[in-house]
């Protein structure tokens, strides 16, 4: 294996350790090529888009239910009048929590500002609310609720859509991609109700499939979506994947009565710049205000106040997306970067970032033929990775790709905004089929970088 800088490195007298750990695993059959948007695909039959199955025809698609509480005599309450599903926002491009069982009641918390959803207290749900259509439900006692402002329409994220018979996950309804295997990791997007991901492994406590998104997209180049919001197949014998190291939790200064604010509809990375490529200094958790100071000139981030102990300049930007916001008319632009002109791909949920690949996913290669993997990587995080440590490749289910050893060393530090290219002989199995091997960097333990290698073999 070997390492090259794109950058003379400069030598660090802090030692920490940095290696590779690799897993290898054997898909069932050949993939297509990978996409950044994959054709639009029915959801399974059994489960229609616009509500789930009526009651006693099929259960709703969900292996945990949100916790609803349901309506009090004489206050504001809804009926559902069948099956239908509770979302985070007013509309059907938010996120599913769950359902609304037929002939359920729930709690009025508010109503859209058009008049045609009513929010529902979900106190599991990230701000304590979902929203259910008001054509699905009926609604008594509802004079005085108040008008609840409309939260801004998350981004999607595409998940590469796998062959006919690869390890594979569908999606039942409208469901985060995430960063991690949990709720606090923060999420790339929402994959549609319908879209379907190629698996690459499964979380520790199998609740979590871990799903390939388009490393042009996502640095890290795969996320997670919950075990209960999809429906899985060919998904035997998948590897078992680490977690990533949890994020870090902490929250904006809280702002002065009046100020302009962005409060957090989810947990939301708090990043050094406008942009998914600048480096994560914590997460905000849902509910978390912080005073807002500018906005990007894309209209797309917005500059908020962050604790000097997280920030020493004071500052950080979170993703419109994923935030309210009050009194912000009148804020300035703060001119920036954007992600292509700073040259810095998106982190990901890792400290780093794939910017190149050789060959890419899905390459078709001769059974037995010779070939050498390689990937550049940026160090996007605020230290250093270190020489001279150990590393280790644990192998996985089914064959390798490498040839070589199974544990290597940094030949030379790797500074933050440094990228390294790190090359590795490889043979391509004699079986035909679809291999993969997934390398990582980590630092005495914590991972801080992970990527990819998938090949089909004829």
């Amino acid at each position: 294996m070997n390492w090259k800088t794109t950058a003379p490195p400069r030598r660090s007298a802090i030692v920490l350790v940095a290696g590779m750990i690799g897993v290898s695993l054997l898909f069932a059959a050949c993939g297509g090529a990978e996409t950044a948007t994959p054709a639009p695909q029915e959801p399974p039959a059994a489960v229609p888009t616009q509500a789930p199955p009526a009651p006693g025809s099929t259960a709703v698609p969900f292996e945990a239910q949100p916790v609803v509480p349901a309506a009090v005599d004489g206050s504001p309450s809804a009926a559902a009048n069948q099956n239908t599903w509770i979302y985070s926002g007013p509309g059907e491009g938010y996120v599913v929590y769950g359902a609304l069982v037929g002939g359920q009641t729930a709690q009025v918390a508010g109503r859209s500002e058009d008049g045609a959803w009513w929010a529902i207290s979900v106190p599991v749900a990230p701000q304590g609310v979902g929203w259910v259509d008001g054509a699905w439900v009926t609604v008594t006692d509802s004079e005085g609720v108040p008008t609840l402002p409309t939260p801004p329409i998350p981004p999607s994220t595409a998940m590469v859509p796998p062959g006919p018979t690869d390890p594979q996950v569908a999606a039942l309804a409208n469901t985060n991609v995430r960063s991690g295997p949990g709720e606090t990791y923060p999420a790339y997007g929402v994959a549609q109700a319908g879209a379907v991901g190629r698996v690459l492994g499964t979380s520790e406590d199998a609740a979590w499939w871990a799903v390939r998104v388009d490393p042009s997209l996502v640095g890290a180049g795969y996320g997670w979506v919950a075990a209960s919001a999809v429906q899985a197949s060919n998904v035997e014998g998948v590897p078992t994947l680490a977690s990533p190291p949890p994020p870090t939790i902490s929250t904006p200064v809280t702002p002065p009565e009046g100020a302009a604010s962005a409060t957090a509809i989810d947990y939301v990375n708090l990043r050094s710049g406008p942009g998914s490529c600048f480096p994560v200094y914590a997460v905000a958790p849902p509910g978390a205000s912080g005073e807002v100071t500018g906005v990007s000139e894309d209209g797309q981030w917005w500059q908020v106040k962050l604790p000097v102990e997280i920030a020493s300049s004071g500052l950080g930007w979170v993703a419109a997306g994923y935030v309210t916001t009050a009194n912000t008319d009148g804020v300035s632009v703060v001119p920036g970067e954007p992600c292509e002109d700073a040259g810095v791909p998106a982190p990901g949920g890792y400290e780093c970032a794939l910017t190149g690949q050789s060959p890419a996913d899905y390459s078709v290669l001769a059974s037995g033929s010779d070939f050498e993997m390689e990937w550049t990587v940026v160090n996007l995080g605020e230290g250093p990775w270190n020489k001279n440590v150990a590393s280790f490749l644990q192998a996985g289910a089914a064959g390798t790709l490498h040839t070589g050893e199974d544990s290597f060393a940094l030949e030379d530090d790797i500074l933050p905004g440094e990228s390294v290219t790190i090359t590795a002989a490889a043979e391509a199995p004699d079986s035909p089929g679809t291999y993969g091997e997934l390398w990582e960097i980590n630092a005495n333990g914590p991972v801080v970088c992970q990527f990819w290698m998938i090949v089909t073999v004829e």
